[in-house]
């Protein structure tokens, strides 16, 4: 059996997906080969996965990107033909991928549009305790999948297994592969301020007392940060030899690699967290604009995350849409001493 895996984006979905990797490993061992098609930029989240056989490439910022991808996958399935396509994404491009391949069997992901729809559309908090994952189906992201595909794969016993594989350890859930140690760094916790969109930043100046609370404690800090997080010059004026300051200076796999070898990550709803917890380190998630129901909240159990109950929450699926007010309420309830009582917690 040859499986492609479709999962371009983003970072934590990426990690998220994982998962399913293992699960499908558990299941059908070395008789599955697993290709995974993904975005260039993430492909370092899945290279070395002891459960992916091989990573094709998108390079969406190639003129050609597109028509390379599609050649780069005819030559592997000239090699050993595909005999499964699971769509984990399910957007156009993905669809356009199965169309190509429209003589082989296929399942495309149910990413609960319509449940996420609606608990950003109800805004009544005695009608919101109705909305439960029992209703609408807002598993967490790491089952959900599995649980789609427990029968429809023709597992002998599927029922038992798959419980079993989802109560099993965290690192049996999402994992990724090896990494050496980032050199010159030991004994330290990661504070990673970024997310994909503006308001699901906890307010920055909020991380820099939460990194100097945790320096007068005698911790060792490090900023972990995109190139483009300029923002993240403020922790300079900490910076010394407790605070690192390594805001677009890693790249991604270095970046997993000092995340691989912290105590603790604390971060917003954005991948550094998820792959925090697929390599089993202990996480905080900060969650403002976005909702822990909707299937992204950390799933481990040295893991935990803040989301505060407010009327207005979740705005939008994505934590994208501007705010109404002036100022995210929903982060700044967010305090500097809750977080690091949390920190200290959990790393007593």
């Amino acid at each position: 059996m040859h499986i492609l895996l479709i999962r371009f984006s983003s970072m934590g979905d990426v990690v998220l997906q994982t998962a399913t990797v293992n699960w499908l490993k558990s299941l059908f061992g070395n008789k599955v080969q697993i290709t995974f098609a993904t975005s260039k930029e993430f492909a370092s989240l899945v290279e070395g996965h002891p459960g992916v056989d091989r990573v094709i490439c998108l390079n969406r910022r190639e003129d050609a990107g597109w028509q390379n991808f599609k050649t780069s996958l005819k030559e592997v399935h000239k090699k050993n033909p595909f005999t499964l396509i699971l769509d984990l994404h399910g957007t156009m491009r993905s669809y356009r991928l199965r169309w190509a391949y429209w003589n082989i069997p296929s399942l495309s992901v149910d990413k609960r549009r319509w449940e996420r729809w609606l608990l950003t559309k109800v805004k009544i908090p005695f009608i919101k305790r109705f909305i439960s994952k029992d209703l609408f189906g807002l598993e967490n992201q790491v089952h959900r999948l599995i649980i789609d595909l427990k029968d429809i794969l023709g597992d002998l016993n599927p029922i038992e297994r798959t419980q079993n594989f989802i109560q099993s350890k965290q690192g049996e859930l999402t994992s990724l592969g090896e990494l050496p140690a980032y050199p010159g760094l030991a004994d330290y916790t990661v504070l990673a301020p970024s997310a994909s969109f503006n308001p699901k930043r906890w307010p920055v100046e909020r991380f820099v007392e939460l990194a100097r609370k945790l320096i007068e404690r005698g911790e060792k800090v490090v900023i972990l940060a995109g190139p483009t997080d300029n923002f993240c010059d403020v922790f300079n004026e900490l910076a010394g030899e407790r605070l690192i300051n390594l805001q677009g200076k890693t790249s991604l796999r270095e970046s997993m690699s000092i995340i691989k070898g912290s105590k603790l990550c604390v971060g917003n709803d954005s991948g550094m967290n998820h792959i925090a917890e697929a390599y089993g380190v202990r996480c905080i998630t900060l969650f403002g604009p976005t909702d822990p129901r909707f299937g992204f909240a950390p799933h481990a159990e040295n893991s935990s995350f803040v989301s505060k109950n407010l009327w207005c929450k979740p705005c939008s699926t994505t934590g994208s849409k501007k705010c109404f007010r002036s100022s995210l309420i929903c982060m700044e309830m967010i305090s500097v001493e809750e977080v690091y009582d949390m920190c200290m917690e959990k790393l007593s």
